[in-house]
C-alpha cells in the first residue's frame, strides 16, 4: 500500500470534526523530528539571542496582556 500525499491527508483532514482536528495538530505538535537535537539547539540560540539584546537594551520584551489586545484575543 502506497502513502497518501499531503494533498490527499488533506482532504481527509477536512472532513474531521473540530475536536479531532485539533488532537491531530496537538499530536503532530509533540511528533519529535528528525532532527529534533537541531531545532532544540536553534531555539535555545534565539532565546539567549533575544535575552542578550534585552540586557543590553536594545529590545524590550511586551507584555502578554498587550500582545494579546494587539490580536484582538480574549
Amino acid at each position: 500500500m502506497t502513502q497518501p500525499t499531503v494533498d490527499e491527508l488533506a482532504r481527509q483532514i477536512e472532513r474531521l470534526s473540530t475536536d479531532e482536528r485539533e488532537e491531530l495538530l496537538n499530536r503532530i505538535l509533540l511528533m519529535p523530528a528528525e532532527d529534533q537535537a537541531a531545532i532544540d539547539a536553534s531555539w535555545l540560540a534565539e532565546a539567549e539571542r533575544r535575552l542578550d539584546a534585552i540586557e543590553r537594551g536594545e529590545d524590550r520584551p511586551v507584555p502578554w496582556e498587550q500582545v494579546r489586545g494587539e490580536l484582538g484575543l480574549k
